[in-house]
């Protein structure tokens, strides 16, 4: 059996990526080369918490995939459902974690990559199972 996203994201953060690409990446697999290079590029200043401790950039990268699939069409009307399943995101990893901010997460230490990589796993992990479950009337957020 192959890995789950969650261990590819997490393998793509340790082998050098930034959180939010490694996260974007994983959970984007299935896009051509050329269109997965293109998210890449847009999301690599949110790595670190948009490079100052702010949104962490984990959640930031599941954000975008989450956009991507439910996200608004060009000259289309405003996406609910993208807000709803980003408020759902948030909090779970607020409940798991306490905060959504790289500066309240990211520990202190010489090796917080280590640490990081369980954050940008659970992202994937959350982010997955949200846009698979869908949004059901008002229950997401």
């Amino acid at each position: 059996m192959g890995k789950d996203n969650g261990e590819i994201a997490r393998e793509l953060y340790l082998g050098g990526y930034n959180c939010a690409e490694a996260v974007w990446l994983a959970l984007n697999q299935d896009l051509e080369i050329k269109d997965q290079a293109f998210g890449l590029r847009l999301c690599s200043g949110f790595g670190g918490g948009a490079g100052c401790g702010s949104l962490c950039g984990a959640v930031a990268g599941a954000i975008m995939a989450i956009g991507r699939w439910y996200g608004r069409e060009l000259g289309g009307a405003r996406a609910e459902d993208a807000g709803k399943l980003t408020r759902a995101l948030v909090d779970v990893v607020k409940a798991k974690y306490g905060s959504v901010n790289c500066a309240d997460m990211k520990p202190a230490v010489e090796n917080y990559r280590e640490v990081c990589a369980d954050y940008v796993a659970f992202c994937v992990e959350k982010a997955e199972e949200l846009m698979d479950k869908g949004v059901e009337g008002d229950d997401c957020g």
